[in-house]
């Protein structure tokens, strides 16, 4: 059989689980054929078809529902021309949706590569589409309507929750110099401090997901100006979020993300409320801070004055974390303390370094 998708030879490279780590490749046109199987004669030799594939840039962003569940990592190319023939003569010669063309069996192919993943993502990999960037597309959000805060006509009205009041702490039961807060000072548990040094991060999509944890309040000293309060946060849970979008330069959550953070939050039977959020960066250097898009993000959403974000800049050595808290009309980085198994915390600066 031979195949000239544009010139070069077209794969379909398999990710597996939510890292989307790359888990398998196949020759595209040998999956054309068999997902167009019924559309072809019985041939005495098969190996004398001639394959013909050109890429189409029309979206086709839907998730392939299993399950499995499958995300089209390349979905900007959503159609593929395929030109199929034997001897000089035409067989097929029709454009299909890579939906609806591979689907049902890239589905039974990575069921049979790993029963128990729930997550893929797949993508056509041609040195053509290189310019194309991996992405999962956000999903859509259920039962959504838009709201203009500015109309100000009878009918639907929203108005702010009030937060419950944040406790007071005393830094000596931490064993910390209250000197070193500053607005908003991090306490990283011992375990917590483990798993951002070991949890699996894609190196190929940015990944985000929430902060759970508890806010304390420090008492205000003579002259403290209102809206100058300091927190320590006690960081004790991260959370990956669900129904999120992601590229290689940008994450994405919905409504959807927080409605199952706060089920997750009721159900729960530990002491613990949604006190951040966390992303990755890739390739974007070592210490590059957050984008304009991640302060516009933080800023209209966690509105409290002690939730924080959280970056890990990926390299193919390491990973750095810092937190930032909104002050002052900008971001900027929290002192971080990190604790032992006696649940004891050193004051580790700004910034944690974890090998990759």
């Amino acid at each position: 059989m031979s195949s000239d998708p544009s010139g070069g030879s077209a794969m379909i490279v398999l990710y597996k689980g939510r890292t989307f780590e790359r888990a398998a490749s196949v020759p595209l046109s040998g999956m054309v054929v068999a997902a167009l199987e019924s559309h072809l004669p019985a041939l005495q030799s098969p190996a004398r078809l001639s394959v013909r594939l050109r890429f189409l840039a029309r979206p086709d962003p839907r998730v392939i529902e299993g399950p499995p569940v499958l995300h089209n990592l390349r979905s900007q190319i959503g159609q593929i021309h395929v030109e199929i023939g034997s001897q000089g003569r035409p067989i097929v010669r029709e454009v299909f949706s890579v939906r609806s063309l591979l689907g049902p069996l890239l589905l039974r192919t990575v069921s049979q590569l790993d029963p128990r993943a729930e997550v893929w993502g797949f993508c056509l990999e041609h040195p053509r589409l290189d310019r194309y960037d991996l992405h999962r597309p956000t999903p859509p959000v259920e039962g959504s309507m838009e709201i203009d805060l500015r109309d100000t006509r009878p009918g639907l009205t929203v108005s702010t929750v009030e937060a419950d009041p944040v406790p007071l702490a005393v830094p000596d039961d931490f064993g910390i110099d209250p000197a070193r807060v500053g607005r908003v000072g991090i306490l990283l548990g011992h375990e917590l401090r483990e798993r951002l040094a070991t949890m699996p991060l894609s190196s190929r999509l940015e990944e985000g997901g929430f902060l759970l944890g508890r806010p304390h309040r420090l008492a205000p000293s003579d002259g403290t100006p209102p809206g100058q309060e300091r927190y320590l946060l006690e960081v004790s849970a991260i959370t990956p979020a669900e129904h999120s979008g992601a590229s290689v330069s940008h994450f994405t959550f919905t409504g959807d993300s927080f409605r199952e953070l706060n089920r997750r939050l009721t159900e729960s039977e530990r002491d613990e409320q949604l006190v951040g959020w966390y992303h990755t960066h890739l390739f974007s250097g070592r210490k590059s801070g957050l984008s304009s898009i991640d302060v516009d993000m933080h800023h209209g959403t966690f509105r409290q004055p002690w939730q924080v974000a959280a970056l890990i800049n990926l390299t193919s050595e390491e990973r750095l974390l810092r937190f930032y808290r909104w002050a002052d009309q900008e971001m900027r980085e929290c002192a971080v303390w990190v604790g032992d198994e006696r649940g004891r915390y050193r004051f580790a600066g700004t910034s944690l370094d974890y090998a990759a």
